[in-house]
């Protein structure tokens, strides 16, 4: 049980750590994403 607990603990840490750094780092804003002004179109 104690094993459970440890594990489930591990698991939420690291669950939590990805989407900061998915939230930070990665992902970008739609108007970051969506940039035309060097384009011509």
């Amino acid at each position: 049980m104690k094993a459970f607990l440890i594990g489930t603990i591990v698991a939420v840490a690291l669950a939590t750590a990805a989407a900061l750094v998915l939230d930070n780092e990665v992902q970008r804003t739609a108007e970051q994403h969506y940039q035309t002004g060097a384009v011509r179109l």
